[in-house]
């Protein structure tokens, strides 16, 4: 069985596998996005208070959510590199509530297409698209408080 091995072949098989797959993330590459998630989860929190009931339990749910991805991207840090970086709560920015949401709304454009970018990814590329789907749904709820909610003198 072993007569024919062929370490040529062999090789250009190993040469195509590594190639065929990704290098894994750095813990560089998956810092950014957790924090961004993480710091949105907090100034929606801070939102929820300043704008009551109503539109502050919308907010409340994009903040679970984005709690929630940045606890996926800390388990895919942990999985691809070993490493469990701790988040940090940001403190959050003193600045009337329009411009917070609007702030809000050009994050999750920016997250959205950050994840979208990681989509091919073998491993992770669902997740990451499942998160695109997320941060594009929150855009929308975003966009619906700021059409919808009087904001002067908040």
């Amino acid at each position: 069985m072993m007569d024919t091995y062929d370490p040529a072949l062999a090789e250009r098989v190993w040469r195509r596998v590594r190639n065929a797959a990704p290098p894994p993330a750095e813990d560089g590459e998956l810092l950014p996005l957790m924090a961004e998630a993480w710091s949105a989860a907090s100034a929606c929190l801070q939102l929820a208070r300043r704008l009551g009931p109503g539109p502050g339990e919308t907010l409340r749910r994009i903040a679970r959510e984005e709690q929630s991805a940045a606890a996926c991207l800390r388990g895919l840090c942990l999985l691809q590199t070993g490493n469990r970086p701790e988040l940090r709560t940001p403190p959050p920015a003193q600045e009337p509530v329009e411009a917070a949401l609007r702030r809000r709304y050009t994050g999750c454009l920016r997250a959205a297409r950050e994840y979208e970018k990681r989509t091919e990814d073998p491993q992770s590329g669902p997740i990451f698209a499942a998160l695109a789907q997320q941060e594009w749904d929150h855009c929308h709820r975003l966009l619906e408080l700021l059409g919808s909610v009087p904001l002067q003198g908040k």
